[in-house]
């Protein structure tokens, strides 16, 4: 086991601004369905929880997972995937210094292979990452700590524990990182309700800005 180092990234809401793409995508959905769009800021909180998090804000009946209208948003999505979606602020000058450092990097995501690979080639990571977990490669999506742990073991190097660090932008994500025994980084600016105060999340670290990761790591 060596001093090597490595930072693990969720990724929507953490390295990339997704809720754009999502946001297009649910407005195809309800002009399909001939309702009314909901405005931009009642969506975004809920990205981080996923199309039934999306779902709360746009349909008053219960959404079932496996619905057609579910299924269609997938594919919608699939459609619009990369659009409109960016890195957030300093992703790529954080990853630029990893490099220069010569820190491994990898992403920890519950978003299925399906939407992450093409975003992965679109702005180049794939190459450049040491390991990537998606959450249709796992039994247990976070918060449980099985696609970190599988992050590391898929890496093909050992590392020391405090050398091992996650950054997320929701209370699964450091729940997950905590379980893990891998040190936590929690972002302010990503997706969440108002009263979702990542400061309660007990995280390790807490920061504005992606390129604080460079002053912890």
């Amino acid at each position: 086991m060596t001093n090597k180092k490595i930072v693990l990234f969720d990724l929507d809401g953490t390295l990339i601004d997704t809720a754009p793409d999502m946001y297009l995508a649910l407005n195809i959905l309800l002009s399909e369905e001939k309702m009314e769009t909901v405005p931009y800021d009642k969506v975004r909180p809920q990205v981080s929880n996923g199309v039934l998090g999306i779902f709360s804000v746009a349909f008053s009946d219960d959404p079932v997972i496996e619905g057609d209208r579910y299924e269609r948003y997938l594919d919608i999505y699939e459609s619009v995937l990369g659009q409109e979606c960016k890195l957030f602020s300093n992703a790529n000058n954080l990853l630029d210094s990893l490099d220069l450092k010569d820190i491994d990097f990898g992403i920890v995501t519950n978003k299925s292979s399906r939407f992450t690979m093409p975003l992965m080639r679109q702005y180049n990571l794939l190459d450049r990452m040491q390991t990537l977990v998606c959450g249709d490669q796992v039994k247990h999506r976070k918060p449980n700590p099985e696609p970190l742990i599988k992050a590391l073991k898929n890496s093909g190097k050992s590392y020391n524990l405090n050398n091992v660090y996650y950054v997320g932008d929701a209370q699964k994500d450091i729940d997950a990182a905590r379980a893990a025994h891998f040190r936590s980084i929690a972002c302010t600016y990503g997706y969440r309700v108002a009263d979702d105060n990542p400061a309660s999340w007990e995280a390790e670290f807490l920061i504005d800005d992606l390129i604080e990761v460079n002053e912890i790591v």
